[in-house]
This record gives C-alpha cells, sequence and structure tokens, in this order.
C-alpha cells in the first residue's frame, strides 16, 4: 500500500475539505516561458476546489481546463489532449474511481497520468483502488501546493518531452517516407538510364563489331593492293633495269663512233659539225652514265650486303684524297671533325659520303674561298652526321623531291650531273635503317644530314 502523503502535511496547509478553503501565502514559483503549452484537467464537482487547485498550479503557465463531473470529464478527454488529470475521487452521479475506469478503456486515453485528489478518510482503501486503476499518485488533503505544484510540473515536463519525441518522430517518419520517394525516384531514373545505356552499350558493340568487320575488310582491301603495288613496283623496276641495262651499250657505242669521228675525221669535218660530234657524245656520255647510276640505284635495292665495324673517318678522309685530286687550282677550306667506328657497309658508306661531298665541292663551285664542314654528333640516342657547305643552295618550297629520281634544282648548263645521286644516297641511309634530311637556303649554302640505325 503507498505511503499516506497526510502524514507530513505541514501546519500551513490549504484545507480543501469544506467551503472555508484558504491559500498559503508562499512565495510564487517562476518557469521560463515556454512556446507550447501543456493541457491539464482538473475534475471536480465542487468550483471552489478546482479555483484552489488552479490558483496553486497557474504559476505553471499551462492550459487549465475544469470539469465538474465525470462525464464532462470524458468529453473534454475526447476533444483534446491533456499532459495530467487531477481527478476527485468523491463525486455524485459517477465517481472518480468510475471515471478513471472508463478513461482506462479506451486505448487512445490509457497512458494519461491521473492524480486522485481525496479527503475521505478511509485512506488505505481508497489509495489501493485508486493505484489499482492506474493512478500514478493519491493525494490526500489538506495539500501542500509546492508538492503539487512540483509533481504537475514533473508531468507537464514529461509529456512536453513525449511530444517533442513524437513530433521528432513523426518528423523522421515524414522524412524517410519523403527519403523512399526520392529513392523510388531517383531508382526509377537510374532505370531509365541503365535501359538507356544498355541500349547505347548494344549500339556501340554493334558498331565496334562492324567497324572490326570493315576495319578485317580494309586491310584485306590494303594486303591485296600492297600486293598489286608491290608487284607492279617489281615489274616497273625489272623493266627500268632491263632498259638502263640494254641502254647502256648503245650510249658507249654512240659515244664512241663520236669519239672516232672527231679524232679520226676531224680534219674531213666542217667546223660546226665537229661541234655537233662533241655534243653529241656529251650527251650520249652523259646518258650512259645516267644508266650506270640507275643499275646501281637499283643493285642496291635488291641485294644484301655484309656489315662490319668500320672506322668512319678513315672513310672520310680517303673519299676527301681521292675528290682532291681532281680539283686542280680550286681553292677550298676543309674542316673535319671526329666521327666514330660504327656497324655499316664499308662500300655504301663510302658512296654515301662521296657522293654528298662530291655535291657540295660542286656547288661551291662559284665561291672563293668554298668552305666545306664534315662532322658529327650524338643528339637524342643517335649517330647524327652532316655535310655543310657555302655553296649556291637551294629553295626549301622544293626540299619534298630533293631524293627523288632525276630530280635537279640547277640547270645541267650550270651544274652537271644525272639527278640520281641523291637518291642513291637517301636508299643507301634506309638500307641502314637511318634517314636523311637536308637544310638550305638560295645563295647561303646547305647542309646534308644523316643517321644510321642498327644493322
Amino acid at each position: 500500500m503507498a505511503p499516506s502523503i497526510a502524514q507530513s502535511v505541514p501546519a500551513e496547509a490549504v484545507e480543501l475539505d469544506g467551503h472555508n478553503s484558504q491559500k498559503r501565502n508562499a512565495p510564487v514559483e517562476t518557469t521560463p516561458p515556454i512556446e507550447t503549452k501543456a493541457n491539464i484537467l482538473i475534475v471536480d464537482d465542487r468550483e471552489d476546489k478546482r479555483m484552489a487547485m488552479e490558483a496553486i498550479i497557474e504559476d505553471l503557465g499551462q492550459n487549465i481546463v475544469h470539469a465538474k463531473s465525470g462525464r464532462e470529464a470524458l468529453r473534454c478527454l475526447l476533444k483534446q489532449e491533456f499532459a495530467i488529470i487531477l481527478l476527485d475521487v468523491n463525486m455524485p452521479g459517477m465517481d472518480g474511481f468510475e471515471t478513471a475506469h472508463l478513461i482506462r478503456e479506451r486505448k487512445s486515453l490509457e497512458n494519461i497520468p491521473i492524480i486522485f485528489v481525496s479527503a475521505i478518510s478511509d485512506a488505505e482503501t481508497h489509495v489501493s483502488r485508486g493505484y489499482s486503476l492506474g493512478a500514478v499518485d493519491y493525494i490526500l488533503a489538506p495539500i501542500v501546493p509546492e508538492i503539487l505544484r512540483t509533481k504537475i510540473a514533473v508531468f507537464v515536463e514529461l509529456y512536453k518531452i513525449t511530444e517533442q519525441v513524437k513530433r521528432q518522430a513523426e518528423d523522421l517518419r515524414l522524412a524517410h517516407s519523403e527519403l523512399e520517394i526520392r529513392v523510388k525516384q531517383r531508382t526509377e531514373e537510374l532505370a531509365v538510364v541503365n535501359e538507356s545505356l544498355q541500349m547505347e552499350i548494344k549500339e556501340r558493340q554493334r558498331a565496334e563489331q562492324s567497324l572490326r568487320e570493315l576495319n578485317v575488310e580494309l586491310e584485306r582491301r590494303v594486303s591485296d593492293r600492297t600486293s598489286e603495288l608491290l608487284n607492279a613496283n617489281q615489274e616497273m623496276e625489272a623493266f627500268t633495269y632491263s632498259i638502263a641495262h640494254d641502254l647502256r651499250a648503245p650510249f658507249r657505242q654512240i659515244y664512241g663512233y663520236t669519239e672516232i669521228l672527231s679524232e679520226d675525221f676531224a680534219a674531213a669535218l666542217p667546223e660546226q659539225v665537229q661541234g655537233y660530234v662533241k655534243r653529241i657524245g656529251a650527251k650520249a656520255n652523259n646518258m650512259g652514265q645516267m644508266m650506270d647510276d640507275l643499275l646501281k640505284l637499283f643493285g642496291i635495292a635488291k641485294q644484301t650486303f655484309d656489315y662490319q665495324e668500320v672506322d668512319l673517318g678513315k672513310v672520310v678522309q680517303e673519299v676527301i684524297v681521292s675528290i682532291k685530286s681532281g680539283l686542280e687550282d680550286r681553292e677550298i677550306e676543309w674542316h673535319l671533325g671526329n666521327f666514330p667506328t660504327l656497324r655499316c657497309n664499308y662500300g655504301l658508306m663510302k658512296q654515301v659520303f662521296d657522293n654528298l661531298i662530291s655535291n657540295a665541292v660542286k656547288y661551291t663551285r662559284p665561291r672563293r674561298p668554298a668552305r666545306i664542314e664534315i662532322g658529327y654528333d650524338r643528339i637524342n640516342d643517335e649517330d647524327v652526321f652532316y655535310v655543310s657547305d657555302n655553296g649556291v643552295g637551294f629553295s626549301m618550297e622544293y626540299v619534298h623531291r630533293l631524293f627523288g629520281v632525276f630530280q635537279r634544282f640547277h640547270r645541267a648548263e650550270d651544274f652537271e650531273g644525272t639527278g640520281v645521286g641523291l637518291a642513291l644516297v637517301s636508299r643507301i641511309i634506309r638500307k641502314h635503317g637511318g634517314r636523311i634530311w637536308a637544310e638550305s637556303k638560295v645563295d647561303q649554302g646547305a647542309t646534308f644530314y644523316f643517321t644510321l640505325g642498327k644493322v
């Protein structure tokens, strides 16, 4: 059985049992303003007792609702929510216990705190019955205002906390529902995107398959065309080689006959005829030399060569000595660098230097003095050789034709040649896995560069 609160009531307590009610003169307890007010239901058939309890708890700043009977209290409970009910036990008609019993039968009202207020003498029996009906407390008269106010304040604060938790739970539920809606929408969007992506992937796969088939067809066509071009090129080279080989003898014969006419029948020929014979001989000799150069060019393309360690410095010296023997009164300044020993074909490299240096000598003929530089450098892990001169040079506008067969940038009357020499040099360099290029300006000399790959 719950202990009796009345046993510790002080002398200044307010007596609520009867018509003479008196409010104790005590300090007013204040609470900070609360934005949301809780509802407190006071149920008592006597107005003076309701007003007395309201006076005790009005400082809490909450909404206080009065009910004069149990039925009126039930009607109030159906209209709004309450943080706590102060319920008088002894009321005519429906007493407090019956009212509490009806309140607890409703599921929505089963958790509202009920504090019974009574002055009935049979305290223990009534207190026991009150707790059995789910009351949170049972207050016997006379009431101590501070105790009642404190208990009410606790249940009000608990109600507000509960309501706040409910609101937060509702907010969380709404947020969760909103999140579920967004997730659903996003899932649907992703499904659409995924479907579109799958279609795009399939389309891309079809395009890639078509591209692969096209590449296979293209490679087949390129292979067929390459084979056709290779066969045509081989036939052309064979045809050109045959012509060059077959024409070489007739041109030599023509040159021989012109030599006989010039030497044996010069006295019988008019001076003008002798000039024609010399010009015919010169042209025949030039054509014969051209046929020889062509045969050399075709021979390099077809033949395989042995490679060995060659001192390129000695090769350059040998070429210069050979060229100097036919220079007569030419004034030439020679500048030679240091050269490495590399793996290459001795005869072919001698041909390269002979052609390039001979060209430098030829195209510096108008210079007094002529300046020719032959050198070597190591650039970006490549062996780079160069032959530079201060000769007549040429326009870089036509450099793409420089290494073609029969390509000449100067008149034959000014500088002799067959137009095959640089093509021969280019083919030899490619045979060694290297590359060749040139830089020049008109009347400012020219420089030929070439590299050698590993063979």
